[in-house]
């Protein structure tokens, strides 16, 4: 008996849910969209324009979709008129205007759908020139296309796409990359280097056209006023220029600079770039790119150079702590707890360029450097982040050679910095640490460290 009752039971249920299904017009919403058109890329689309001398094409994709794609059925991607254009503002508050029928083309409006095809295209041509005419800053100028007149269902959704156009500009070249670009390090004397930099446009090329590099010493001279650099034009006639022309699919060339590194000189030194012309004339040189400055280090292995001894008067600092560590002992007298240097944390020794320093009084001279250094074997709360390596001859007058960065984050943790390298032998170093993990050493903060060894050739 109780088999029956659960039989009829699960009847009853099945033959309600049944009827829900139907009364809910799943059934018949699928009936209704069983072919469905759309814009692939609906509502505002913004474009910026190139003045080329040629027109931009712009292709807008209409969609068939639905559980019957193998139908057949047709559509019509129409521009709005005016009066379409003022109520489809005033019900959905936007402030579209019509760019001018004068000042674009389109291959076709009417779409017909073949029973294997998912989509079709509508082919718009802009005048670039023609729309600057009438673009102002305070308008949101438009080609309005909708999709009506088709036997079957167009999703309400996305039936509208705006072709908005954004801003009209003259197309440019510049480097890709540009201020100082540091590159890999030359550590041997003989055969040549090639170092490349790209000249990039923004849109897609169609065209071939030359362009012209040329060396630009104010370049140079203006990034080591803005940067307190120091650096050196590379040596002359050490390197050659060739710029590779544009040619059509491609949106960048090259610059090959061919080094000679026989003829090079010690140290870091750098090429300022600029480019000069372009035989396009619908081209111009993008200002803020039209310059770089190829960053060239010729300098030794690090493992070339032999350790310098330290002693105490070889060192001299303007920041010591006494009775914090052992004073500039601490630079050699081993790792160990309370065995360090300590910058001076009252905030009242600092200097604006230098922040704190400590100075190596060598006893021959040299033209390469390099430096290791341990953080404070406790931790590294005063671990250099930033340190400008400095040379010179007589203690007072310096050249800055580099800078050495660093991510410390324990105590008696190493570090091992580059070669720092010089075309001129030095006899004295400057080891000037501007930020640490503590804070700025230009304004008032210090810096520590558990040792040090130095090394030159």
């Amino acid at each position: 008996m109780k088999k029956y009752i659960c039989y009829y039971l699960l009847l009853a249920v099945s033959l309600l849910f049944t009827q829900s299904a139907c009364e809910d017009g799943k059934d018949e919403f699928l009936s209704d969209f069983s072919t469905i058109l759309y814009f692939r890329d609906s509502g505002a689309i913004s474009m910026t324009l190139y003045k080329t001398g040629e027109k931009t094409n712009y292709r807008l994709a209409v969609v068939k979709a639905g559980s019957e794609l193998g139908t057949t059925t047709s559509v019509s991607a129409k521009v709005m008129d005016d009066a379409e254009l003022v109520a489809y503002n005033a019900a959905e508050g936007t402030n579209y205007k019509m760019i001018p029928a004068d000042c674009y083309t389109i291959d076709t409006s009417d779409l017909n759908f073949g029973t294997s095809d998912l989509y079709k295209t509508v082919d718009v041509s802009i005048s670039p020139e023609s729309v600057e005419n009438y673009l102002d800053e305070n308008s949101t100028f438009v080609i309005p296309f909708e999709l009506v007149n088709s036997p079957d269902s167009i999703n309400a959704e996305k039936k509208y796409a705006f072709l908005h156009v954004v801003k009209v500009l003259t197309p440019t070249i510049g480097f890709e990359n540009t201020g100082y670009i540091a590159t890999e390090d030359i550590t041997d004397n003989s055969g040549t280097v090639t170092i490349q930099q790209k000249v990039v446009m923004p849109i897609n090329n169609q065209w071939n056209f030359d362009f012209v590099v040329e060396v630009d010493e104010d370049v140079l001279t203006q990034y080591n006023t803005d940067n307190a650099e120091s650096l050196n034009m590379l040596t002359q006639g050490a390197y050659k220029i060739e710029a590779a022309a544009f040619t059509a699919g491609t949106n960048s060339a090259t610059v090959n600079i061919s080094i000679d590194k026989s003829k090079l000189s010690w140290g870091r030194q750098a090429l300022p770039l600029r480019i000069k012309s372009i035989s396009n004339e619908n081209f111009e040189i993008d200002a803020a790119s039209a310059t770089c400055i190829v960053g060239v280090n010729y300098t030794v292995l690090r493992s070339s150079l032999n350790e310098i001894n330290l002693s105490l008067d070889m060192l001299s600092s303007n920041a010591t702590v006494e009775g914090d560590g052992t004073g500039l002992t601490g630079l050699f007298d081993g790792r160990a707890s309370n065995k360090h240097w300590h910058g001076n944390y009252s905030g009242s020794v600092f200097d604006p360029v230098y922040g704190q320093y400590i100075d190596f009084h060598l006893n021959s001279a040299i033209n390469h450097f390099a430096y290791n250094l341990w953080t404070r074997f406790e931790n590294a709360n005063g671990a250099p982040v930033s340190t400008d390596i400095y040379v010179g001859n007589d203690g007072s007058t310096w050249t800055k050679l580099g800078t050495a960065t660093s991510t410390l984050t324990k105590g008696d943790e190493e570090y091992a910095s580059g070669v720092f390298s010089s075309g001129t032998s030095f006899t004295y170093v400057r080891v000037a640490v501007t930020k640490s993990k503590a804070g700025n050493c230009l304004t008032g903060s210090y810096w520590n460290c558990g040792e040090m060894k130095i090394y030159g050739k």
